[in-house]
C-alpha cells in the first residue's frame, strides 16, 4: 500500500508540474509566434519540450521504481529523478544546439519560462488537497 500511494503521489505531482509547464510554455510559444515569427516559435517549442520531457521521464522512472522496489526511500527516488532529468536535459540541449538551426536564445528563454512551472505548481493545488 505504501508503494502504491508513493507512486500515485509522484505521478500526481508530475501531472501538476506538467500542466503548469505546458500552460506557461504554450502561452510563451503563442506570444513568440505573433511577435517574432515561425522560426522563433519553433525554437520556443523545442525549449518547452526540453523543459517538459526530462521532468516527466524522471518522475515516471521514480514512480515505476517506487512500485517495483517499495522499500526504496523517497530520498533515493528523488535522487534518481534528479539525475534522470539532468542527463536528459543536457543531452537534449547538446542535440538541439548541434543538429538544429534555431534561435538558441529563444530556446533558452522558452526553457526557462517552462521551468517556472515548478514554482507555479504549488499555487495550482486545491485547498482541500494535501501537499505532495
Amino acid at each position: 500500500m505504501v508503494a502504491n500511494s508513493t507512486s500515485k503521489a509522484i505521478m500526481l505531482a508530475g501531472r501538476r508540474i506538467l500542466c503548469a509547464q505546458l500552460t506557461l510554455g504554450i502561452l510563451f510559444i503563442i506570444g513568440v509566434f505573433f511577435s517574432q515569427g515561425k522560426l522563433s516559435a519553433e525554437s520556443a517549442c523545442i525549449g518547452v519540450i526540453i523543459a517538459i520531457l526530462p521532468s516527466y521521464l524522471g518522475m515516471g522512472l521514480a514512480s515505476i521504481k517506487s512500485r517495483s522496489q517499495p522499500t526504496k526511500s523517497l530520498r533515493d527516488l528523488m535522487k534518481l529523478s534528479r539525475r534522470t532529468k539532468l542527463i536528459y536535459t543536457i543531452l537534449l540541449f547538446v542535440l538541439t544546439f548541434k543538429l538544429l538551426s534555431l534561435h538558441n536564445v529563444v530556446v533558452l528563454i522558452a526553457f526557462s519560462v517552462a521551468m517556472l512551472g515548478h514554482f507555479v505548481t504549488p499555487l495550482m493545488a486545491g485547498q482541500d488537497e494535501g501537499k505532495a
